[in-house]
Formats: structure tokens, C-alpha cells, sequence
């Protein structure tokens, strides 16, 4: 088999596509935003405001880790090669968990949605649902394995579909609630002071956490992009700007025209209740569209993530060298998108027929924004040991590879750390108990392969040795 993922595959163009479809405007808008006006009402636009600050300093550490090394694994690899393996792991194995959650969370609403769109008298049907996300996680995850460029294009298309949708509903949300709005715009919205308290403050920027989560995409494709020490990271900054614009534009629009009540009321299909407030009958199925096509391009971005991040664990021997297996055909890892979807359907059919496991991954979906923190933060603090030696001999690459990314770092750790004990105790110690099972692998397979991954030298940023300028492109 061949052993390496398919290069120049990709463009800019497709590397900012995925990081835009990786945080799925759509799903999170409707999934999310009860969430955020429960807890923060109407600072809801400044909870997405602040949260967006971390994550462009996050994704400025991305940018300048991806210079340093293209890998499919990111975090995984930047993280364990310059601050600890053992970290490095723990991150790959946080990601994997949180993003199969995530994925198996998406796919029942796919469900819904997709009889909803279709056939409507049945969307309550908990069997049909899960039937029909089950075949668009199938449908997804084979794109996936025929090939990065198969997916890249799909996912053009549905990110399209999506952003026009999401413009339209922005657009027609002004003009129809700028005459009688439920809340006339105000600035004050956006003021720190709107929180009224730390704790508000916190749990507001928890939540929004979760709207940006998915960008970092384009770096996991960058073994199979071209420029793929630049484009990636670049993609990913670029991508942060379109969403962040996306979601305020969204959430102003909502608050313009909807309630508190009315959100709540509809906190499972709050876009299409948006778009039926805005446009007549059927016109407003445009916004269950745009749910539709976001939620299946989260999930194949996910998938895309998980399955490159353990090729680049097999590759290293920190898990099973299988994984590391690539089709001779497609030049995709095949075998870890296959694990991954058998694993999250496995998940999803049990939880929606088991009330215990549906309760096991409630509880993961509760704490995703704790591991997502735990995730970046490790990735800002990696990119800010990793080019310390030079951070003091350039003021731009001081602010943007070592000031940015560890306040950021620092900012989402303790964010996450703040919040994990309000899930309650026993999502805590779910929260917890779920990364702490990763050393299980971790040892096993240490002790297995003795990879050097373990054994290497740390790394860090010598512009000298690597006759690189200093400067900032």
C-alpha cells in the first residue's frame, strides 16, 4: 500500500471551504443559540464577540505550527514533538472523543431534518431519523475514503448552499424586523458590562466556544494541500473571519426578531422558525436547508479530522500501525474513516434506543466545550514554547506566536477549568474519566512499539540552523 497521503490535492480555496464548513454556521446557530440566550441573554452577541478573540489567537498558533510542521495529526504532533508527547497524546485522544460525540450528536438531527424536508408526518419517528442520519453518515464517510479532492468538492458545493442561505435569512431578517424589532439594535449588546457578573461572563464564553470549534480543519489536510506549510494555517485564520462575521450577523438578527420565549420554544429548529418569521410558506425551508447541508458538512469535516489525526498517531507508532494504512487508490486513510464511522454508528443507534447510553453521550455532548478548551489551549501554549527562543528578537512574531496564542491558551483553560465543575459532578468525572482512559492506549502501545516519538528530542524554532528569515510573512 502506498504509504503516503495524496499531495497537491487540495487549493486555498478548498483549505478555507472546509475550515468555514468545519464549524458548521448552520447547526451551531440552531443548536446552540437557546443554549447562549439562556445564559447570557441579550449579551449574546458579545459572548460570540469575546469567545472569537481566544480562537483568532488560537488560530494564529495554528497558522505559524503548520510553517513549522504540515502534519495531519496538528495538535497531536505540534504539541507532543514541542511540549510533551504524553500532552501530545492526551490532545489526539481529546480530539477523538469530543469530535465522535459530536459527529454522533449531528447525525440524528440530519435525521430529523431530512424528514422534515421530505416527508414531514414522520420527523417525530426516532427509528426513521436515525435511519436516515445512519445513511448520510454512510454517504459522507464514503466521499471521505474515495478521496480528499471527491470531498473537497462536495463540500464547495454545500458550503455554498449554506453561506447564500444563511445571507439571505441575515438580509431578509433586517429589512422585515428593522421596522418593529422584538429588540432594537444596541451597542450595548456587545458591552462587557451586558454580563452583569463574572460567572455570566464565563459561562457565555463556554458556550460560545462551541460555535467556532470545527476551523482547525484545514490543517489536518495539509500534508494533501498545496503550499502545505501555508496555505493550511492561512486557511484557517480566513475561515475564522467569514464564520465570526456569519454568526454576529445571525445572532443580531435573531435578537431583532425573536423573543426569548420564542427562542427556548424552539431551541431544536430555531433557524427554520427564523426563516418561517422572515419568508412565506415554503420560502422559510431555506433556512432547514441550510441546517441540512451544515450539519452534513460538519460531519464529514469531523471525519476528515479524526481519520487523519490517527494516521499520523499510526504513523508514529503511538497507536496501532494500522492505522496508518493508506488505499492504494484513493490515497486516503482508509481504515481509520472506517473504524471512526462504525464506531459513531455503533453510538448513534445505541443511543437512541438505550436511555442509559443516551444519557452516557449527553453527558460528553454537556462537556465538549471543557475538551475543546483543553484541545486549543495545549495548541496555543505549544506554539508559544516552540518559538520562544526567537519571540523577543521580532515585535510582530512576540504578538502573534507568543502573546496572542498564550493568553488565548490561558484564557480557554480557564474557561474550561471554571465551567467543569458547573456540569455537575457526575459530567465532571464523565468529562475527566473520558481523556483519562487514553493513557490506557497510551502505555499499551508505548511499551508495544517504543516509538521514538517518545524517546526524540524536544524541538524548537532556530531560525539559524533552518537559514529562515525572522520576519512574518
Amino acid at each position: 500500500m502506498s504509504k503516503g497521503l495524496k499531495e497537491n490535492a487540495l487549493s486555498i480555496v478548498d483549505t478555507i471551504t472546509l475550515a468555514v464548513a468545519g464549524t458548521a454556521p448552520s447547526y451551531s446557530l440552531n443548536a446552540t443559540t437557546a443554549a447562549l440566550v439562556a445564559a447570557v441573554g441579550l449579551a449574546s452577541p458579545g459572548a460570540l464577540l469575546y469567545a472569537a478573540i481566544p480562537m483568532f489567537g488560537i488560530s494564529f498558533a495554528f497558522m505559524h505550527l503548520n510553517r513549522w510542521r504540515a502534519d495531519a495529526g496538528t495538535a497531536y504532533a505540534w504539541v507532543g514533538r514541542s511540549l510533551s508527547p504524553v500532552l501530545g497524546f492526551l490532545c489526539a485522544w481529546t480530539f477523538l472523543v469530543l469530535s465522535t460525540a459530536f459527529m454522533v450528536a449531528a447525525a440524528l438531527p440530519v435525521g430529523v431534518t431530512t424528514l422534515d424536508l421530505i416527508a414531514p408526518q414522520y420527523k417525530e419517528n426516532v427509528l426513521l431519523a436515525t435511519l436516515a442520519g445512519g445513511l448520510w453518515f454512510v454517504g459522507v464517510a464514503t466521499l471521505t475514503i474515495l478521496g480528499v479532492h471527491v470531498a473537497a468538492k462536495f463540500q464547495r458545493l454545500m458550503t455554498a448552499i449554506e453561506v447564500i442561505a444563511l445571507l439571505l435569512l441575515a438580509i431578509g431578517a433586517f429589512i422585515k424586523f428593522s421596522a418593529a424589532p422584538v429588540h432594537p439594535f444596541s451597542w450595548a449588546w456587545f458591552s462587557p458590562m451586558a454580563f452583569g457578573n463574572f460567572q455570566t461572563f464565563m459561562a457565555g464564553m463556554l458556550v460560545a466556544m462551541f460555535y467556532y470549534f470545527g476551523w482547525d480543519v484545514s490543517s489536518n489536510v495539509a500534508e494533501e494541500t498545496s503550499n502545505s506549510n501555508s496555505a493550511p494555517g492561512s486557511s484557517g485564520v480566513l475561515g475564522m473571519v467569514g464564520i465570526f462575521l456569519l454568526f454576529l450577523l445571525l445572532q443580531v438578527a435573531i435578537q431583532m426578531g425573536l423573543t426569548a420565549e420564542q427562542v427556548e420554544q424552539h431551541s431544536a429548529d430555531l433557524l427554520p422558525a427564523l426563516g418561517n418569521a422572515i419568508f412565506p410558506r415554503p420560502w422559510g425551508s431555506i433556512a432547514i436547508l441550510a441546517v441540512l447541508v451544515s450539519t452534513i458538512g460538519t460531519i464529514e469535516t469531523q471525519l476528515t479530522q479524526c481519520a487523519r489525526t490517527l494516521f499520523s498517531m499510526g504513523r508514529d507508532r503511538v497507536i496501532h500501525e494500522k492505522f496508518e494504512e493508506i488505499h492504494p487508490h484513493f490515497q486516503t486513510p482508509w481504515l481509520a474513516s472506517l473504524v471512526i464511522t462504525v464506531l459513531a454508528l455503533f453510538l448513534m443507534i445505541l443511543s437512541s434506543t438505550s436511555a442509559s447510553i443516551g444519557t452516557v453521550m449527553q453527558s460528553l455532548i454537556s462537556s465538549i466545550g471543557v475538551m475543546v478548551s483543553f484541545y486549543y489551549g495545549m495548541t496555543g501554549l505549544a506554539c508559544a514554547w516552540y518559538y520562544r527562543k526567537t519571540l523577543r528578537q521580532d515585535s510582530k512574531s512576540l504578538w502573534l506566536r507568543g502573546i496572542w496564542p498564550v493568553t488565548s491558551a490561558v484564557l480557554l483553560l480557564l474557561v474550561g477549568a471554571f465551567q467543569l465543575p458547573q456540569l455537575g459532578l457526575e459530567v465532571s468525572l464523565m468529562t475527566v474519566g473520558a481523556i483519562a482512559i487514553g493513557f490506557i492506549p497510551l502505555l499499551y502501545f508505548r511499551a508495544k512499539y517504543r516509538s521514538a516519538f517518545y524517546s526524540a528530542p524536544a524541538e524548537y524554532h532556530n531560525p539559524q540552523e533552518e537559514g529562515e528569515l525572522l520576519e512574518i510573512s
